[in-house]
Formats: structure tokens, C-alpha cells, sequence
């Protein structure tokens, strides 16, 4: 495949969104536009059927890679969305929920709104903890009425996971929801609607699973209740009736799915079904930029660097400026608070957040050669 750095680009957001797709995944959008261009689950004719088996295709992808039953696959917008419906579709008026202070707004907001309008209350616990630390502060948080705990998996902001394993059993002893913020971690990091005490990972399409934008799923366990929906509308079934359908995944799909995306990412997970240890290669990248960057004077770095991310600043030199000067030695990166107020307060990066770098499967060890060359003379250089 072309890389997108032999055009002088080299590409570094992929915590944002991954960037360049395979041509599986473009291909596969444009062949459903062509010859699956109906409907899915409105109509009887050929054109709607193709439809219809290109968006089951993809839910048993998703279903044997993340260990769940396809009908236990509901697509979404993006995980803000899945995270919205899952967030406001299980908890009450009253209710308590745990969220981490490495949340990202799309947890963050929900539940902040749901404390303004319905009383829904909330505390943030210490991620990165494990064994009795963690048991502790979540027994510390817990209340009568507290009903969830969201867990985000992998920080958007800095190389920094939380103990997923862990605070999955810790709901499963005390009856809670578990939810699962995966954006940064599915498809690189093994994250399973299976494991003990799970009730729904949410996930982007355009991340780690190579898709396109505007793609993203909620995974239910096998086990998890019937949520309320986020929205209602056309599902193809039951049109007579004035509720959304009792079932998944039809009961949270409320209107014309995403069908060319939906297309585009069966082939993204397909792609990294085979691609093996990803997670270890973007891991390996960003320990390699990490430890040159810790020898280098003038250079502050948040969180870890073996998580595909390295988030610093330069001395003297604001994120913005720093991610401008990379910009124009043709290297794309983001600066600023990436959508993390939680996790920039924790990492000590509120003043003005941070620049960071995001790897993804295609990069190499000459790309990191590169982000150090640069990083150096936007040091000596006046932006």
C-alpha cells in the first residue's frame, strides 16, 4: 500500500481518527454504493438485500472480534453516540455513577448534563490503579444508589490505561453497569463484551478498526438489560406499533443505517483480524519517541509512552505554535486539549494542554526519526 508519508506527509493524529485506510476499506464503500445501494431492512428487492447482508456481514466481524452475538452489535454515529445512548439509557433520576479523571468530554458531558437536568449525581475516581488501591477507592466512592461505573479503557490525551479486568469484576460483585469507553484501545488493545462483569463497550469505527468516519458501535454482553433508547424512529419492523422494537439491535437502530460505512468498517475489522499484534507495534513507536524525547532539555512529557501516544510540550513554545511549526515541516499532530479536561488536570496539563503524537499501524521507526529532527529544531527556531 502507498503510504501517505511519500507524499512529504507524514501522519500522526491517529487518535483522532487513523489515517491512511486500507484500500479494502475504501474499496468496499465504494462497491456498496454501486451494488448495495438500497435500504437495508426496507424492502424485498435485490438491492435492499445486498444492503441488508453487507450490514449483517459486518455485525458478525464485530461480533467474533470482540466476542459478542451479532445481534448484540448496534452501530452507531461514533462512540460519543453509543457512549450517549448507553450513558442516558441506563441510569435514572437519583442515580450514582463512577467515571474516571481520564474521562473524555463524551463521558464527561453526558453525565455532567444528566446532573443538571435529572439529579443524577457523580465522583471521579483514580485511574490507573489496580489490586487493593483500587477496590478501596471504588468502595470509598460507592454509595446506595450508585448504579455505573464508566470505564475508559485507554486515555485520549497521553499513553495511560485504566484496570479494565478489575473494575469489571468490582461491578459484577456489586450489581453495577459496567460501561466501557474503548475509543483509543479497540483494535490495538484486546477489549471483549465477554469479560467478567462487562455490559457495553463502545467504539469507533475510524480508530483502531481502520474504518470510516461516522462509523463507531455499541457491544452489548450477552447478559446486559434492554437500555432505553437515545432516539426513536423507522426500523423496518413493527412499523404499526408506536414503540421501537423489544429486541437488539433494531431497538436502538432508529433509522437509515450508515450502510457504505458499515461496509467500509467490515473490512477495517477484518484487516486488523489479521494484522495480529497492532497494539504492540504502535506500543514499540511510542516508547522509541518517548525515551529520545526524555533526553532531550526543555521537553515535558504527561502520562506514559507505551500506549501509541506521547504527549508533551516544549519549553518556551505553546502547543499551538509547537504543532504549527511541526505542520509546516509536514508532520500532522494536534495540539491543545484534545476534548480531556479530566485527564490534562490529572497529567499536570491544564495551562495550555499539550501537543501529541498518535501512532497507528502503518508508521515506522523512521517516522519517529523524523518527529525528534523536527522537535529539536522547533527548540532552537522562533515560531
Amino acid at each position: 500500500m502507498r503510504r501517505f508519508s511519500d507524499t512529504g506527509l507524514l501522519y500522526l493524529d491517529n487518535a483522532a481518527t487513523s489515517f491512511p485506510k486500507p484500500p479494502q476499506v475504501t474499496d468496499a464503500v465504494c462497491r456498496c454504493m454501486a451494488y448495495a445501494g438500497g435500504n437495508p431492512g426496507r424492502g424485498t428487492h435485490v438491492l435492499s438485500s445486498r444492503a441488508a447482508d453487507v450490514v449483517y456481514d459486518c455485525r458478525e466481524a464485530a461480533g467474533g472480534f470482540f466476542h459478542v452475538s451479532p445481534e448484540r452489535v448496534v452501530f452507531t454515529l461514533n462512540t460519543t453516540h453509543g457512549l450517549n445512548t448507553v450513558i442516558k439509557g441506563y441510569l435514572r433520576p437519583g442515580d450514582h455513577v463512577l467515571i474516571s479523571d481520564i474521562s473524555h468530554n463524551a463521558v464527561y458531558r453526558p453525565v455532567y448534563r444528566l446532573a443538571q437536568l435529572s439529579g443524577v449525581s457523580f465522583d471521579v475516581y483514580t485511574a490507573g490503579l489496580s489490586g487493593e488501591a483500587l477496590r478501596g477507592e471504588l468502595c470509598g466512592l460507592l454509595r446506595p444508589e450508585t448504579r455505573m461505573i464508566v470505564v475508559t479503557h485507554m486515555s485520549n490525551a497521553a499513553s495511560f490505561s485504566d484496570s479494565l479486568a478489575e473494575i469489571g469484576q468490582f461491578c459484577r460483585e456489586f450489581g453495577l453497569f459496567c460501561i466501557v469507553d474503548a475509543a483509543q484501545s479497540a483494535g490495538h488493545i484486546p477489549v471483549y463484551a465477554d469479560m467478567e462483569g462487562i455490559t457495553a463497550i463502545c467504539v469507533p469505527g475510524h480508530k483502531g478498526l481502520l474504518g470510516p468516519m461516522g462509523t463507531g458501535m455499541i457491544l452489548f454482553s450477552d447478559t446486559a438489560p434492554l437500555c432505553d433508547t437515545l432516539m426513536e424512529g423507522g426500523s423496518g419492523i413493527l412499523s404499526l406499533s408506536g414503540e421501537m422494537p423489544p429486541d437488539l439491535p433494531e431497538h436502538l437502530e432508529g433509522g437509515t443505517l450508515g450502510t457504505p460505512g458499515i461496509a467500509g468498517l467490515c473490512e477495517g475489522i477484518r484487516f486488523v483480524s489479521r494484522m495480529g499484534d497492532l497494539g504492540g507495534h504502535i506500543s514499540e513507536l511510542s516508547s522509541l519517541l518517548w525515551e529520545e524525547m526524555h533526553n532531550m532539555s526543555g521537553i515535558r512529557l504527561y502520562g506514559k509512552g507505551d500506549s501509541g501516544i506521547v504527549s508533551f510540550t516544549v519549553d518556551g513554545v505553546s502547543p499551538a505554535e509547537t504543532a504549527g511549526f511541526l505542520d509546516r515541516c509536514g508532520i500532522c499532530v494536534r495540539s491543545g486539549y484534545h476534548c480531556a479536561p479530566l485527564a490534562h488536570r490529572k497529567f499536570g496539563s491544564m495551562e495550555n494542554g499539550s501537543v501529541r503524537v498518535s501512532f497507528g499501524v502503518f508508521n515506522t521507526v523512521r517516522d519517529v526519526k523524523r518527529v525528534v529532527d523536527c522537535i529539536s529544531k522547533c527548540k532552537k527556531i522562533s515560531i
